[in-house]
């Protein structure tokens, strides 16, 4: 009874899971085009440094969505060791 109770969350534990991971994929992708973006512009103004705030709040939700995302692997892990196995598509 137990194994039947634990598979609604490990579905939603592997929800979680996975969209912590594309959120994390966005947010990195969106960090590595910002500074890009400023070293181009610090390039234009002569090597001057050049600070944005915007870069230093999304390092900040990176960290958050990347802390959210290992508690998530961490329970689907405990969920499939604990024989709830899924299929192995479903955890990437």
């Amino acid at each position: 009874m137990e194994q039947i109770a634990e598979v609604p969350a490990l579905k939603q534990a592997l929800f979680w899971m996975n969209l912590y991971r594309e959120l994390l994929a966005v947010d990195e992708s969106a960090l590595h085009r910002m500074r890009a973006l400023l070293l181009e512009d610090s390039a234009r103004k002569r090597g001057e440094a050049f600070y944005d705030p915007d870069v230093e709040l999304l390092v900040a939700e990176i960290e958050r969505v990347r802390s959210r995302h290992a508690h998530w692997h961490s329970l689907v892990e405990r969920l499939v060791h604990s024989g709830t196995e899924p299929s192995k598509s479903a955890i990437r």
